[in-house]
Order: C-alpha cells, then sequence, then structure tokens
C-alpha cells in the first residue's frame, strides 16, 4: 500500500490538486469578508451562528464540483492512458481503488484544516463579539469532512467506472443543484435523500423568521442522529459496492 501511495503522489506531483482546495477556502472567504450584512451591530452578538449556518451553504454550492473535479484529476493518468491493465500486471486492483481512496482522504484533510481555521479568521476580521462555540464549531468540521469523503468517494467510483470523465463533472455539478436545491425542502423529503444535502443536513443551528419585527435571527438545533447514520451506513454500502464493480471491471 505505501508504494501504491507513492506511485500516486507522484502522478499528481506537477498538478497542483493542492491548490483547489486552497483556492475554494479562499473565495468562500472572500465571499463573507466583502458581505456588509455581516458588519451589522445586531450580527455581533450571533457571528460565529451566522458563519456555521453560512458556510453548509457555501460548502454544498463549492464542494460537489470540486470534489468531482478532483476524482476526476486522480483517476484521468489511468483512463488516458488506458493503462489499467498494466497497472493490474504489478498491483492488486484492490489497492489501485484504496490508494485513489487514500489520496482523496488527504485532500479532504486539507479542506477541513483549512476550514477549520478561516472560520477563527473571518470572526477575528468582522465585528463580532460571540465567543467561539466549540460544540457547533467541532460538529461542522466533523460533518464537514465526513460528507466530503463520501462525496469524493462517490465520483471516484464513477471516475473508475466511467471512462468519459465529463459524466461524473456533470454529476458533481448537478449535485451541486439538487443539494442547494434539497435545502427549500423539510427533513424528511428530498433534504434527506439525496447525499449532496448532507452538509446542511448534519447542521446544528437553523434560522427563525419573526414576522412582526421581520427580522431573522439563528438558533440552536438538535443535530439529526438518525438521518446521518442512515448516510453513514449507505457510504459504507457504497464503497463496497463501488469496490466490488471495479475489481469486475474488465481491463
Amino acid at each position: 500500500m505505501i508504494t501504491a501511495l507513492r506511485a500516486e503522489f507522484m502522478k499528481t506531483k506537477r498538478r497542483f490538486l493542492w491548490l483547489l482546495p486552497f483556492c475554494v477556502v479562499f473565495f468562500e472567504f472572500l465571499w463573507t469578508i466583502t458581505n456588509s450584512y455581516l458588519r451589522k451591530p445586531e450580527i455581533a452578538a450571533e457571528g460565529y451562528y451566522t458563519l456555521l449556518y453560512q458556510f453548509p451553504l457555501y460548502n454544498t454550492i463549492f464542494m460537489p464540483l470540486t470534489l468531482a473535479a478532483m476524482a476526476s484529476r486522480l483517476c484521468d493518468a489511468e483512463n488516458k492512458g488506458n493503462t489499467y491493465k498494466l497497472l493490474c500486471t504489478i498491483q492488486q486492483k484492490k489497492i489501485i481503488f484504496d490508494a485513489k481512496l487514500l489520496m482523496g482522504i488527504f485532500y479532504v484533510l486539507i479542506f477541513t484544516a483549512l476550514e477549520a481555521g478561516v472560520i477563527p479568521l473571518l470572526a477575528n476580521l468582522l465585528p463580532f463579539t460571540q465567543k467561539l462555540p466549540v460544540r457547533h464549531y467541532l460538529t461542522f468540521l466533523a460533518v464537514f469532512f465526513l460528507v466530503s469523503l463520501v462525496l469524493f468517494l462517490l465520483q471516484q467510483i464513477l471516475s473508475l467506472l466511467i471512462p468519459n470523465q465529463l459524466i461524473p463533472l456533470f454529476i458533481g455539478l448537478l449535485g451541486s443543484l439538487v443539494g442547494v436545491f434539497s435545502a427549500f425542502f423539510p427533513m424528511g423529503s428530498l433534504a434527506g435523500l439525496v447525499p449532496w444535502g448532507y452538509y446542511m443536513v448534519g447542521m446544528t443551528l437553523s434560522s427563525v423568521y419573526e414576522e412582526s419585527t421581520r427580522s431573522m435571527f439563528i438558533e440552536e438545533a438538535p443535530f439529526a442522529w438518525g438521518w446521518f447514520a442512515a448516510f453513514l451506513a449507505a457510504s459504507v454500502l457504497l464503497y463496497l459496492a463501488g469496490k466490488h464493480l471495479f475489481l469486475k471491471k474488465e481491463v
């Protein structure tokens, strides 16, 4: 496995895949820091809540397509050169699958570390007075990591099984649209049935609109343990099914 991982790092050495996490998180940073709404005095007392409420939506918009592009780039060397037959003479197919997944975990960890840093950075740059809500912050990071990993796994399976990489990329783009669309539905309907919407399913904050004052505020909400447990169970089945299909694929 170590040899396979070293080979995967060598394949991506000059592809600058590490730029993807930095570019996406930097764009989210710019989008947030230029939002004049976050500089209003009435936002200061719940500034962290506002960030932790907005970032899952940003991630729903950007991450599915970003992870699709990342998975495609990790798999396109073999797809373009049709080198699976050659690789399988020196490596087991299951090791190829797992090595690429471990590479995905590495990049998802970079994403998670950047998200972990950008939230406190924004809170210090904006006029917030609220202290860091550690429980909500850690839950946000855990949900981000797990959902991103599952979406990467889905895109890796598609990239390994489908030679034309435009199709997995299109599915990633469609996932962004479906994920955002699912946010308008209550839990138990479309919101809990599509994997791309789980950045928001895993939120521990919700917005409340007061008609009398025409104002919105954010309050704590219970974590959707049942839905998230089902999501993780489905991800295990996805891993087993995807790996089985890859092992059965003709090379």
